[in-house]
């Protein structure tokens, strides 16, 4: 009876796909938005499979979150009004610190999310996890959507050239797909760029705007930090939309960004970011796990974290190393670092000329590498790092591949012709 529940609410939700305006404005073929969603959903099976797994089953997050969201599922049915209310309750004496993870509201409410949203979930599929994997991805594929339109509407090419990087790079299709907040979290990372894009491009709506606010109050609960950075981006983006210097204006944002990081322990004791930052990584290191990478505190300083960049690049980007082979999960992490490298160098090889870029690109260039360096800094698992970079990696390298000649590589086949 599950099973024939779980096709009949998959049937459903592709038939949706192809009614719902924000899915069939992509210019994409009814049975590529199916296509799409189905990989997307039988990645999440994936996903729970793999932490079914004795060796995982114990530390997954997920089914951790799944069960407390039977409790609550039964609170939403009797009680909904304490259901709603104690999204804003604590056991605390304060809500505790935003950025800091011990007797903190705010690092509980990130979980809360989820399992208040599964809690939900659960009435509509009769709390079978499987079926919510359906859920859940239906939300996760507006924000890929979002952000293929906002490519589609950026660069000349084929669907195909942003297809492949914002639907199949391997980490991100198996991390935010699963039942967890990375998917939540892209989402609302793609529809915040769709449409602060058309508010810049169309003007500014009350209904535009408290869709970016709201969705960029999800990603603050979710991920704190990445709000920031997101911000940041955003500002960046509208100062150099009002100036012909594009990327003088982002350097120019960022520097300042820079500078008052370094100085908010001055401005006020509870903006110290450096110092966060150092106890962020504290955190991390004190964990058990088999990936962890023996890493020295960070002084929070500018010296202290100038002196730690090579060890955060290494992390960000080079993570989990080729010859640092542990077991057989480090295997596709390795495959993908050596993918990443050789489409680096295709693009040093194969790269377009006369090249524009609007504040758009700049956007996605700066916070995905902001994103990936504040990992750096904070991670020290090589195994975790994938996750976390997985987050941005259909961000940058969409950029990548967009500027890629591929015209030039393959002149004999009608796969990568220039039509959208």
């Amino acid at each position: 009876m599950q099973i024939i529940l779980f096709l009949l609410y998959l049937i459903l939700f592709c038939f949706a796909l192809t009614r719902i305006k924000f899915f069939t404005n992509s210019n994409l073929e009814k049975p590529i938005l199916i296509s799409l969603f189905l990989i997307k959903v039988l990645a999440g099976l994936a996903y729970a499979w793999f932490y079914t797994l004795p060796a995982y089953h114990i530390n997954s997050d997920s089914f951790r979150f799944y069960a407390y969201s039977l409790e609550e599922t039964n609170i939403l049915l009797t009680q909904p009004l304490h259901f709603f209310k104690d999204i804003f309750t604590y056991g605390y004496q304060t809500t505790g610190n935003v950025f800091v993870g011990d007797n903190s509201y705010w690092n509980d409410l990130k979980s809360n999310i989820i399992i208040k949203l599964l809690a939900v979930c659960n009435v509509f599929s009769f709390k079978n996890y499987y079926i919510n994997i359906i859920f859940f991805n239906f939300l996760f594929f507006f924000g890929l959507i979002a952000f293929y339109r906002l490519m589609q509407n950026v660069f000349n090419v084929n669907k195909v050239i942003l297809i492949l990087p914002i639907f199949f790079i391997p980490s991100f299709l198996f991390w935010c797909s699963g039942i967890h907040k990375d998917g939540l979290l892209f989402s609302a990372i793609g529809m915040v760029f769709f449409y602060f894009n058309v508010c810049l491009l169309k003007g500014y709506s009350f209904k535009k705007v408290a869709l970016v606010l709201s969705l960029l109050f999800i990603i603050f609960f979710l991920r704190s930090y990445v709000a920031l950075l997101l911000l940041l981006a955003m500002f960046a983006w509208w100062v150099a939309q009002q100036s012909k210097k594009h990327l003088l204006s982002f350097i120019l944002v960022y520097v300042v960004a820079i500078i008052l990081f370094f100085i908010s322990p001055f401005i006020h004791s509870k903006l110290n970011f450096p110092n966060y930052i150092s106890v962020k990584q504290h955190e991390f290191s004190i964990l058990d796990g088999g990936s962890s990478i023996i890493a020295k505190s960070i002084d929070p300083s500018f010296a202290g974290f100038l002196h730690y960049l090579p060890n955060a690049l290494d992390m960000a980007f080079m993570q989990p190393h080729i010859f640092n082979f542990k077991n057989l999960s480090y295997i596709p992490a390795i495959i993908e670092n050596l993918g990443m490298i050789i489409i680096l160098i295709i693009l040093l090889v194969k790269r377009k000329k006369k090249i524009v870029m609007p504040p758009v690109v700049y956007a996605c260039l700066f916070f995905g590498i902001t994103m990936l360096l504040i990992a750096g800094y904070t991670v020290t698992f090589s195994g975790a790092i994938v996750r976390y970079r997985s987050l941005v990696l259909p961000i940058l390298v969409t950029l990548v591949f967009a500027n890629i000649n591929f015209e030039s590589i393959f002149k004999n086949k009608n796969l990568f012709k220039l039509k959208k």
